[in-house]
């Protein structure tokens, strides 16, 4: 078993109970939650939560999505293999 470290953090008392209701409704505990999103940040090497800055290719890419615009459908899994031959 991996050596553990105890934290200690102080939140606002709001932000814990509503928190903690979400926590809940997914069969985790606090700590469980909290050692998760050390485990994100460690795996991406990023917070992914905070708003980045999209340049204007992804915006482009997301009006398009959005709208519909440019999407193939596949009947299968497998059609879309032999499209991309893998």
């Amino acid at each position: 078993m991996q050596e553990q470290e105890l934290i200690n953090i102080s939140v606002e008392s709001n932000i814990k109970i509503m928190a903690e209701a979400i926590f809940e409704q997914f069969g985790m505990t606090k700590g469980e939650a909290i050692e998760l999103f050390y485990r994100q940040v460690a795996l991406t090497k990023d917070i992914s939560f905070l708003q980045k800055s999209l340049n204007t290719e992804t915006i482009e890419a997301i009006e398009m999505v959005e709208n519909n615009e440019g999407l193939t459908s596949y009947s299968s899994f497998a059609q879309l293999r032999q499209e991309l031959e893998v």
